[in-house]
Order: structure tokens, then sequence, then C-alpha cells
């Protein structure tokens, strides 16, 4: 509930296995069974699929000019390790850290240790002599932190990439996903499903986070009726086994 971008999953289930039961007839003796035509027997369940929900979390205004929040389609992009494999998030709680390969410049930098990309995939660069601001297009403005000269953009954004399926994604802990290659069609590779999104196209608020779309009440309130349908299907054998005994009774 209070993980920044945390979406819940939603999960179906499939039926293992199922025996169709047809009336049988009786030959000059009338009907056959009184049962319903084509009765079908169930052997229990499975998780068929699980989901991701991508429905809009709550917006937290937080005033760091490095947090941000996506409104609407889209994953921010981190870098992780030597050689920035890419992974995914909502969490949009960035912070400075110094560039230990060049002084005096430092990189926007996950919560969780991830360096966010911009549109070409390379790391975000910031020079520490002027102030930053991020532009709801994602656009980095500069302007000198002396008071001199004119803000100017720069040719670097933030990279916001479009998931074309969500349910792809699996989760790879701290907040992050990835696409899993065994919900892959054959031939196909993660970069066929991930779509740089245009400038313009993902809309950004800056100083911002969003927060988890888990409702308490809701997950509450379903945790309950599963609960009672649990206990109606219990019933309803301990019924079934009481009926059976009565008739292998009634045939002795």
């Amino acid at each position: 509930m209070n993980t920044t971008g945390y979406k819940r999953r939603d999960h179906t289930f499939s039926e293992i296995l199922a025996s169709q039961i047809n009336n049988q007839g009786r030959g000059n003796e009338g009907a056959g069974r009184l049962t319903p035509e084509g009765l079908r027997v169930g052997y229990g369940t499975r998780t068929g699929l699980t989901q991701l929900n991508m429905t809009q979390g709550s917006a937290t205004e937080t005033g760091n000019p490095f947090d941000m929040m996506i409104s609407g389609n889209g994953f921010f992009q981190l870098g992780n390790g030597a050689t920035d494999e890419v992974s995914y998030t909502r969490d949009g709680n960035f912070h400075l850290s110094p560039n230990p390969n060049n002084e005096g410049s430092y990189h926007l930098v996950h919560a969780n240790g991830g360096f966010l990309l911009d549109q070409n995939g390379n790391r975000i660069e910031l020079d520490a002599e002027y102030e930053v601001k991020i532009e709801n297009n994602g656009q980095l403005q500069f302007k000198a932190k002396n008071g001199q000269g004119e803000a100017f953009l720069s040719d670097q954004r933030v990279g916001i990439v479009d998931i074309q399926n969500p349910s792809m994604l699996r989760n790879i802990g701290e907040n992050q996903f990835a696409i899993d290659p065994d919900t892959l069609p054959a031939g196909t590779n993660p970069a066929d499903y991930v779509r740089m999104m245009q400038e313009g196209e993902a809309e950004l608020s800056s100083g911002f986070l969003e927060g988890s779309n888990v409702d308490l009440m809701k997950e509450m309130t379903e945790l309950m009726t599963s609960q009672r349908s649990y206990q109606l299907n219990a019933r309803a054998i301990s019924y079934a086994d009481q009926m059976v005994g009565i008739a292998n009774n009634i045939l002795e």
C-alpha cells in the first residue's frame, strides 16, 4: 500500500479437468437420470494468469524537484550495474549522485541504485553549475546558479517507454520490472515490445510521486468474499458426503 508506484496484480483461475455426465436412458422404464443434461463435474482449479493492473495511483506532492510522476502509460528506464542492464519502474523517486568519472557532475539515481536513462538509453548527467528544471514533457531545462544568462533546454530528456503488454513484466525486486523471456513468442526479443515514447506523448509531474494503486478496503472486501466462498464450497462438500452416506445406507 505504501510502496511508491506499486501496481497490484489480478489473478485468474482455470479449471484443471472436468467430466461431462450425460443422462442415462433406462429402457422402457421411463426417463433416465434427473440431473441436468451434460452435467459437468470439476476436479479443481489452478492459477491461469496474473495480469499487472496499471490503474493510475494517487498523486503525492513532495516538493523535491527530482521526484517525478508519470500520468497515464509509461515506465522510467533504469540502468543497473556497469553495463546499464535496463529495468523499468513507475517509481519516480530520484536523487542526485556524484559522477566519480567527471568531477562537478551528477547522475540522477533511483532510490534503489539504478541510473535514470534518457531517450537514447544513456545516463542523464547534470552539471553542478546549473539549476535543473524538468518540464512536463521530460525535457531538461538548465539555468546558471549565479543568475547570469538565459535558461536553455538540454538535448537530453527523461526516457519514458511504453510496454506493449505489461503482463509480460515480472517483478525483479526493488520496485523494478523486467520483461519475462518465458512469455515471449518464439523468434522475438524484449526490444520488440518496448517503444520509446515521443516528446509530448508522456506527461511528467515534477515534485510529485505516484502512490500505490492498492485499495485496502477493496482488498479486505475481496478477501472476505473469498473466505465466504471457500466456506460455502467446504459446506457443500460436507453435505454431499452426508447425502452419499445416506444413499449407501438406503441401498444396504
